[in-house]
């Protein structure tokens, strides 16, 4: 099985996989994102993690091989492979995050809300269950067959809809 990590393109013998030789890293830092999705991992070199820091993926291809390089055009080749306009191996998130530079991380970035939100909702859940004897937690469908019976799709796509902008999320018809 030949498996190569985005960034450096070195190749990974299946038993060394799992060796502290590599290390699950994160595209756009944990630290910039507080994600720790699927969305936002991929393999790296342990060596080259430590060097990447706190980049992103393709800031630290840039920083270690110059704006268009070869290595530099074979990682945005690798990541549209992957992708293939939404048929191939990775989903439309990560494809924003393996091409996205830091300077176009956007304020409030759409999973930080997310696992603020569940964060929230957990200790809203404990402090329940200490106030009253039956507690019973929904599924997002109730909480979207709500929001939608009180008519609150439209408002939530609105405030939210900067946000889903400038991650490339919206596909206008035609384009």
């Amino acid at each position: 099985m030949d498996t190569r990590p985005f960034i450096t393109n070195t190749y990974i013998e299946i038993g060394k996989l799992f060796t502290k030789e590599f290390d699950i890293e994160h595209i756009i830092p944990k630290a910039t994102l507080f994600d720790d999705s699927f969305s936002t991992k991929t393999i790296a070199a342990r060596d080259f993690n430590r060097v990447k820091s706190n980049k992103t993926g393709i800031d630290a291809v840039i920083e270690k091989y110059g704006e268009n390089s070869e290595d530099h055009k074979r990682y945005i080749a690798v990541v549209e492979k992957l992708h293939n306009k939404g048929k191939g191996a990775i989903n439309k998130a990560k494809y924003t995050k393996l091409l996205m530079p830091h300077t176009e991380i956007p304020d409030g970035f759409i999973e930080r809300d997310l696992r603020n939100t569940q964060y929230i909702a957990k200790k809203a859940l404990d402090m329940l269950k200490d106030a009253f004897r039956t507690v019973v937690p929904v599924t997002g469908i109730i909480t979207s067959k709500l929001r939608e019976d009180w008519q609150l799709v439209n408002v939530l796509q609105e405030l939210n809809w900067d946000k889903y902008e400038k991650l490339g999320l919206i596909e206008y018809p035609g384009k």
